[in-house]
């Protein structure tokens, strides 16, 4: 297969899940800014501004502050939100940093590894799948129902 082919679908998977990650992430941050400043007020604006949506405060930061507030633990939906939180991050974080392998890729499946650790992820329709199933989680528990409709 061509290898023109084969990156272009890499750069699609990747421009996909990374972008919408990062919505995703946007999502949380504003989730943790209601949680901490219900109003709208010049407070709330800047602890979203100048604390959540900082590079300081990585995804995995608010990931994990999401995951010690002892209200957002007694919902219904925690383990589900944290589940789907855990794992858009490690797919994106692969999408990011690793390779792609050119000779176990082919026009139904792309293969990436960690040139760490030699694991590999194969990015193909069922990934994709699985990625909005959780993605749809995020989204609608954190009140970003508009930007749900749309996709």
């Amino acid at each position: 297969m061509d290898k023109k082919i084969i990156r272009k679908k890499l750069s699609l998977f990747r421009g996909s899940i990374i972008s919408d990650v990062t919505v995703i992430e946007r999502a949380l941050g504003w989730r943790l800014r209601t949680y901490f400043f219900p109003k709208t007020n010049q407070q709330a604006s800047d602890f979203l501004y100048y604390i959540i949506e900082t590079s300081h405060f990585s995804f995995d930061k608010k990931i994990t502050l999401y995951e010690q507030i002892p209200y957002f633990k007694k919902l219904k939906q925690y383990s589900n939100v944290k589940n789907s939180l855990r794992f858009v991050q490690r797919l994106r974080n692969k999408l990011a940093h690793w390779d792609l392998d050119e000779k176990l890729s082919n026009e139904n499946e792309i293969v990436i590894y960690s040139p760490v650790n030699f694991k590999r992820l194969r990015l193909n329709n069922e990934l994709m799948t699985r990625f909005q199933e959780h993605e749809k989680i995020l989204l609608k528990v954190f009140g970003w129902e508009q930007t749900l409709r749309e996709k």
